[in-house]
């Protein structure tokens, strides 16, 4: 975990430097159906894709939230300050925030991660992850939605809902430095409706302080290490 946050970082410092369209102090509008073939880099505003668009290069923000207009097409989405909208039929390349949430509208294609920092992730029905499914401070919430790598925590609840697939594994790294109160927050892991986890749940720490919470014919299909279970 502490590597992806890592590279999480790393990675929208570096957006922030290649070639792109830039805006300081103002927002950036793509208007719907319009095609633009380099990135879009904003700092103290927001970017905002309209439907149907096409933006070849990488969109990121410092201080400004970014919003994907249904069907259209972005390379790498990253923000450092602000909050990402994917809308329904979008297709992106990587998408991750340190400070904010993520939320993915129905039908969307990520190729690669979704990670934040200090922020929620939520999606929504048939959505599609190739990568993993990443926050450190924050609830993630999966809605008939394929995550085909890992989901990974340290302090955020995890719902899966309506039959929704993890491919990979469940992660929970409580090995990290404990916060002020010397001892974690309970986490709860919801497995329901019908949704299934195909590896295993691993809670890493000695004192985890972690439920496993199985309802609606939700299953997983890996051992549960390190937690308590609940069967509803």
């Amino acid at each position: 975990m502490k590597h992806s946050i890592i590279a999480v970082v790393s990675f929208i410092i570096m957006a922030c430097g290649v070639s792109s369209d830039t805006g300081i102090n103002k927002s950036i509008f793509v208007a719907d159906g319009e095609h633009r073939s380099n990135g879009l880099r904003s700092v103290n505003g927001s970017i905002t894709v309209g439907n149907d668009a096409i933006v070849e290069g990488n969109c990121s923000t410092v201080n400004g939230k970014i919003t994907v207009g249904e069907n259209s097409e972005v390379g790498e989405v990253s923000c450092v300050n602000g909050g990402i909208y994917l809308d329904r039929g979008s297709k992106i390349d990587d998408v991750s925030c340190v400070n904010g949430s993520i939320t993915l509208g129905s039908e969307v294609k990520v190729k690669g991660d979704v990670r934040t920092v200090n922020g929620s992730i939520s999606s929504k029905m048939f959505s599609h992850i190739a990568g993993s499914m990443e926050t450190v401070n924050g609830d993630m919430l999966a809605k008939q939605t394929t995550i085909v790598g890992d989901v990974e925590t340290v302090n955020g609840d995890i719902d899966l809902l309506e039959n929704s697939v993890v491919q990979g594994m469940v992660i929970v790294d409580r090995e990290s430095k404990k916060p002020r109160s010397k001892e974690y927050k309970e986490l709860i892991i919801t497995v329901g409706s019908g949704s299934k986890i195909n590896g295993n749940i691993e809670v890493k720490g000695d004192e985890p302080n972690v439920t496993v919470v199985l309802a609606g014919g939700g299953e997983v299909l890996g051992e549960i290490i390190n937690a308590k279970v609940v069967r509803k």
